[in-house]
C-alpha cells in the first residue's frame, strides 16, 4: 500500500467537505470546528485547516478571525440576484447552442435528460442532481462561448450554487416539475428553435428560485 502524501490527504479531506456542504449535510450557516474535522476524518488539523482555506477561496465556507469558520450563508437578496442573472446567461446560452445546432452538444444534454428520468423513477436525488449539473454544463459548453462560460461559472461558484439544487428538491413535487422543464429545453434545442430554447431556460431558471423562495429560504433563514 502507497503512503499518501500530504498533499493528497489535504486534497481528499478537501473534496469531503465539499460534497457535504454541497449536498446539504454542512448546512449554510453551521459552523465548522477545525478540531472536530481533524477527529471526524481522523487526521490532524493541518490538512483540514488547507481544506478549509481552499473552500473559502470557493465561496463554500467563511473564515471569521476569532470567531471561527462556517458554511457561507447568502442573503436572501443574494440568492435572488443570482437567480436573475443566471436567468438571463442561462438562457442566452441555451438559444445560442439551439441556433448553431452544435450535435455533440445536445447528444449531451438528451442523455442528462434521459438519466434524470431514471433518476426521477428511483427517487435518486444524488443522480438527479449529478444530471442536472450535467445538463447545464452541456448547454453552456455548446455554446462555444468563453466569456458567457467563465461569467456564469464565476457567479455560481461564488454562493456554492450545487448545494442548492440538493435543497431545492425537498420542496414537494419540485423534481417531476424540474424534469417537465428540462424536458421543455431539450424539444426546443432538437427542433433548432433558439428562442423557444431560451425562453424554457429562462422559464426553468426563474421557476427555480420561486422554489427556492418558497422552501430553502424559509430553512436558511428560519433561525433568524
Amino acid at each position: 500500500m502507497s503512503i499518501l502524501t500530504t498533499t493528497s490527504i489535504t486534497a481528499q479531506v478537501t473534496n469531503a467537505i465539499r460534497e457535504a456542504i454541497v449536498t446539504g449535510d454542512y448546512e449554510p450557516g453551521k459552523k465548522l470546528s477545525e478540531a472536530a474535522l481533524s477527529d471526524y476524518y481522523e487526521i490532524s488539523r493541518t490538512p483540514i485547516r488547507e481544506a478549509l482555506k481552499q473552500l473559502e477561496r470557493e465561496g463554500l465556507v467563511e473564515i471569521i478571525p476569532r470567531v471561527g469558520t462556517c458554511v457561507t450563508k447568502p442573503t436572501e437578496k443574494e440568492l435572488i440576484e443570482l437567480f436573475t442573472v443566471k436567468e438571463a446567461l442561462e438562457g442566452l446560452a441555451a438559444g445560442i447552442l439551439a441556433e448553431s445546432g452544435n450535435t455533440k452538444a445536445i447528444e449531451e444534454v438528451q442523455k442528462s435528460v434521459a438519466t434524470m428520468e431514471k433518476a426521477v423513477q428511483t427517487a435518486d436525488h444524488k443522480l438527479y442532481v449529478e444530471a442536472n449539473s450535467l445538463f447545464h454544463t452541456a448547454i453552456l459548453e455548446g455554446s462555444d462561448n468563453s466569456k458567457l462560460r467563465f461569467l456564469l461559472n464565476l457567479l455560481l461558484n461564488q454562493i456554492g450554487y450545487s448545494r442548492y439544487v440538493y435543497l431545492s428538491l425537498e420542496v414537494p413535487k419540485r423534481i417531476e416539475k424540474s424534469l417537465q422543464e428540462h424536458q421543455a429545453i431539450l424539444t426546443a434545442l432538437l427542433k433548432g428553435d433558439c428562442e423557444g430554447a431560451e425562453k424554457a431556460m429562462r422559464e426553468h431558471v426563474r421557476a427555480s428560485g420561486i422554489e427556492l423562495q418558497k422552501g430553502i429560504a424559509k430553512k436558511l433563514y428560519e433561525n433568524n
